[in-house]
């Protein structure tokens, strides 16, 4: 048996059965789980995969710290070591076997925090969404092990410097951990530009483009080539400490030579390979056909003819590979539907130069895409191109070059369009208005006898002053001509416009809705979605209300057979919850004698007119009333894990009149847990609690072994 096999078949026995480094990987798994769910519940459109990668960079750093810090400071320190290399072994023989045995103790480790979003996120979360597959995590678990082969690399080096476990561990966790993240943070202080180059760590950065298919030559050179020199250093550190005799001072010059060499050389093939820049994006063998939506795909199937879209960004840009690959997975949809046919251009400043210089002429800066039909264009940053904003982008060049007006009445304690606080703002939601080609103004409705002619839609976002009533006659004159409003309610039956609602046959009941089922304690997660255009294409999605207070159907004045209000529940609480009188007292007790029971509806849609379609001078009214005025706040909107951003647009698209053209439901790559509360603690108990347990019972079953093999021995012998 070579000693290498040796070697490590003992290092890995020492491993798993020690308790220490046992104890690390359990740690790992907690952590790194704990890290992975974080960033699940968060949302976004980001791969599961890359999501799970990058969560377990910084603890595997740690494990890899604690797992080889014993494994040659221990033997110098006892003697061992020269006992070893008395035998014809070779101090790199003995650095590669205590290596690989540490790189298999974190390969084992991230097999079992595999098990996370493999097995217990569908076990717990069976309407999770994207739906991860075990072949999409392949690309992440080999950029972690290669991550991981380098981590272990130094750890051993740092193992072989010293005579000590703590002093290695703590040479380890400088080398490995604190000088590049420091060194980062300190780049980045000194230089604020750098940011655009290096938007995160480089170690996070690389774990991610290589779990999504980018697989670059400098990134792979930089780990392997490394590793393989930090090994010979290791190597050579255990020979400097037993150079003895006349000529020590020589050979140690010579070694110390050697290695600044060897790194001096890794160095230099590094910067090689990132000038010849040469990469394979396997995310087209990743991208699954459920990755685009389907009211996504049915846009595409209904536009026709071409549209160019020019990716002006450098290929070094953070977002250029995930737009490069969002853009092909929306071409090749587009193919599959026989509809719109997308041809996909990109644009480098660094390389094309009479290209950039014509954009630039154009007007289109750089790091935008440019979506082009005939000589309609639209351009939307790439920082913010995703799914929504591209179908958004189609829909605008498909639909007639006219934009719909939308006033937001301001004066009554309403959120205004402009606030960008990153909680109580609305300028997201806003945002995602004007790119769906809405003009967006502010009103006084009590400045003018009446409203703008142009006014396609009234927004009324949570208003906490009730409106006079000389702007109740302005807005109800509006409606009854066609007029299309969004009422966000701020609770109050009289705030805003409630008391106008009543004659439209609705009415804001005086209460809070509560439910135990909630995502954050003081939320309540809404699935019950009714049968309408807005709601259709978000079946199976969650919307999340704050203080919601319910809404009822109420006798809309002057309503007949032939012309009524047909009243649309849109957003059910389950039976479960109730009205609750006051809110602010805890703990919430149902009294079945004052408060309403469940269901409780929470949105609803108003429409009068709705059998008059055939005749086409006549405009139905159009009324959306949600009972939560934080519905659309900057806070609420950033999880992308509801679906109130989706419901917003539908609502705007039906009440301006689109309704074939509803925008595009929530992708099918933005990350949707399904999870409640009580789900996210279940989850969370088994992945950062029982399974971590794995590691240490297998280092108390190696140890129970051991203690049976030497009794049975003498019994053998005496047979």
């Amino acid at each position: 048996m070579s000693p290498v096999r040796v070697m490590f078949a003992r290092t890995l026995g020492r491993s798993f059965g020690g308790f220490s480094t046992m104890g690390a990987a359990a740690a790992f798994v907690s952590a790194a789980s704990a890290s992975f769910l974080a960033a699940v519940a968060r949302g976004g459109a980001s791969p599961v995969a890359a999501l799970w990668a990058v969560a377990a960079v910084p603890w595997l750093q740690a494990l890899a710290v604690f797992a080889t810090m014993r494994l040659i400071a221990e033997d110098r320190l006892s003697g061992r070591i020269d006992l070893i290399l008395t035998a014809p072994v070779r101090e790199l023989s003995v650095v590669l076997g205590k290596f690989l045995g540490a790189w298999t103790v974190s390969a084992a480790s991230l097999l079992v925090y595999l098990a996370v979003p493999v097995l217990l996120l569908p076990h717990f979360a069976p309407t999770f969404s994207p739906m991860p597959r075990i072949v999409e995590f392949l690309p992440a678990l080999t950029a972690l092990l290669v991550q991981a082969a380098l981590w272990n690399a130094a750890g051993v080096l740092a193992s072989a410097c010293c005579r000590q476990p703590a002093a290695a561990a703590a040479v380890a966790l400088a080398t490995i951990m604190a000088l590049p993240w420091a060194a980062w943070r300190a780049a980045l202080a000194f230089s604020p530009t750098l940011r655009a180059v290096f938007p995160d760590h480089p170690f996070l950065s690389n774990a991610y483009d290589l779990a999504t298919g980018l697989v670059s030559l400098d990134v792979m050179s930089f780990y392997l080539s490394f590793t393989v020199v930090v090994l010979f250093a290791a190597g050579k550190a255990i020979a400097f400490g037993r150079m003895a005799g006349t000529g020590a001072r020589t050979l140690r010059v010579s070694t110390v030579v050697a290695v600044a060499l060897a790194f001096l050389f890794a160095t230099l093939l590094c910067a090689c390979a990132w000038r010849a820049d040469v990469s394979v994006n396997l995310s087209s063998l990743l991208t699954r056909s459920d990755d685009v939506s389907a009211r996504t795909r049915q846009l595409l199937s209904s536009i026709d003819g071409e549209t160019r879209v020019t990716c002006f960004l450098s290929a070094r840009s953070p977002a250029f590979r995930s737009t490069r690959r969002l853009l092909k997975s929306l071409a090749a949809v587009a193919a599959e539907q026989n509809g719109a046919r997308l041809v996909v251009d990109a644009v480098d400043p660094r390389w094309d130069l009479a290209a950039a210089a014509r954009l630039v002429r154009e007007g289109v800066a750089e790091g935008t895409l440019v979506f082009q039909r005939g000589r309609r264009r639209v351009a939307i940053p790439a920082a913010d191109a995703d799914e929504a904003a591209c179908a958004s982008a189609l829909l605008r060049l498909a639909l007639p070059a006219r934009r719909e007006t939308v006033y937001w009445t301001r004066g009554h304690g309403e959120t205004p369009l402009d606030s960008h606080d990153t909680v109580y703002g609305m300028s997201d939601f806003a945002r995602d208005l004007r790119r769906d080609g809405y003009d967006l103004k502010p009103l006084d409705v009590s400045a003018a006898p009446s409203l703008p002619a142009d006014c396609a839609l009234l927004v009324v976002a949570g208003a906490r002053e009730a409106f006079s009533r000389d702007e109740l006659g302005r807005v109800d004159g509006y409606l009854r001509h066609g007029g299309r409003m969004l009422v966000l309610t701020a609770g109050s039956a009289n705030a805003g416009v409630g008391s106008l609602l009543a004659r439209w046959g609705l009415k804001i009941l005086p209460f809070t809705a509560v439910s135990p089922r909630t995502v954050g304690g003081a939320d309540i997660a809404v699935t019950d979605l009714g049968d309408h255009v807005i709601t259709r294409p978000l079946s199976g999605t969650t919307l999340l209300f704050g203080a919601a207070a319910p809404l009822g159907e109420a006798l809309a004045e002057g309503s007949s057979e032939k012309d009524n209000v047909k009243f649309t529940p849109l957003a059910r609480t389950d039976a479960r919850a109730w009205g609750e009188t006051d809110a602010s007292v805890m703990p919430w007790t149902y009294d079945a004698e004052t408060e309403p029971s469940g269901p409780l509806v929470l949105a609803a849609a108003l429409e009068r007119g709705a059998n008059a379609g055939a005749n086409l001078a006549f405009r139905p009214t159009r009324i959306v009333v949600v009972g939560d005025a934080a519905f659309a706040l900057n806070g609420t909107l950033a999880s992308r894990a509801n679906a109130n951003r989706d419901f917003l647009l539908n609502a705007f698209a039906w009440l301006a009149g689109l309704d074939a053209s509803t925008p595009s439901g929530t992708p099918g790559n933005v990350i949707v847990s399904g999870l409640e509360r009580p789900g996210w603690l279940r989850l969370g108990a088994a992945a950062c609690l029982m399974l971590p347990m794995l590691p240490l019972v297998l280092a108390v079953l190696i140890r129970l072994r051991r203690r049976r093999v030497p009794s049975r021995a003498p019994k053998k012998e005496g047979e």
